[in-house]
């Protein structure tokens, strides 16, 4: 096995990579959560601790990035599950993605994009079009109630992301990056909820490892 980085990464400054990896291989006899975010990583083992299982886990875990890295994932979205059941060996699916609006027609639709009868294409991705009704939330409660322990409740499961929200975290490199990246999108920036940024009149993202505190709003 090459121990060299430029034996493994073909750039020609490896040490400045984007994001390479120095970690070593991690094993588990008991239990294992992993994600992109190690702070939503550690809510789903904190819900493990406490005797959830993995499905229990996963939505602690779906909700804390939420929280974290917002720009990978969002409770405005959607939700899709593959369950495996060791008692059973059996392969459970789930699938929590929203509906388009019922009263929507291709008609509407192409009035509201001006596209003519002849013209072909697809909805834009930042169209209000292109936005169906959110799923993510819906499937987390059928993930926990179809597939959870039964021995963490909701309110248990969620708690860890509340928390983040409401104390604040570090933000790491991977989510400063990707939130650094809608700084060209200026109507992203002017809409986004305030507490996405470090100064909401500068409308700067969040350097790397600020902390800060990104509260819901009452509703």
């Amino acid at each position: 096995m090459p121990l060299n980085s430029r034996a493994v990464y073909s750039r020609q400054n490896p040490d400045f990579a984007p994001f390479a990896s120095r970690r070593s291989t991690v094993h588990s006899t008991n239990g294992i959560v992993t994600c992109t975010q190690p702070l939503a990583a550690a809510a789903g083992q904190k819900i493990l601790n406490e005797g959830g299982n993995a499905a229990d886990a996963a939505v602690a875990v779906a909700a804390a990035l939420n929280v974290t890295e917002p720009s990978s994932t969002g409770i405005g979205g959607d939700c899709f599950a593959l369950y495996y059941d060791a008692e059973t060996k059996k392969i459970h699916s789930l699938n929590g993605s929203g509906r388009y609006p019922a009263n929507v027609t291709l008609e509407k639709i192409r009035a509201d994009l001006k596209a003519g009868p002849d013209d072909v294409g697809g909805i834009p991705m930042h169209s209000v079009l292109a936005v169906t009704v959110p799923g993510a939330a819906a499937g987390w409660v059928d993930t926990v109630n179809k597939f959870g322990s039964g021995k963490v409740s909701l309110e248990q499961i969620l708690a860890p992301a509340i928390e983040l929200a409401e104390e604040g975290f570090p933000v790491s490199e991977l989510s400063g990056y990707f939130v650094s990246t809608y700084v060209t999108r200026e109507a992203f920036i002017l809409t986004a909820y305030s507490g996405m940024k470090a100064n909401p009149s500068s409308a700067k993202p969040h350097p790397t490892s600020a902390r800060f505190s990104r509260k819901t709003p009452k509703l």
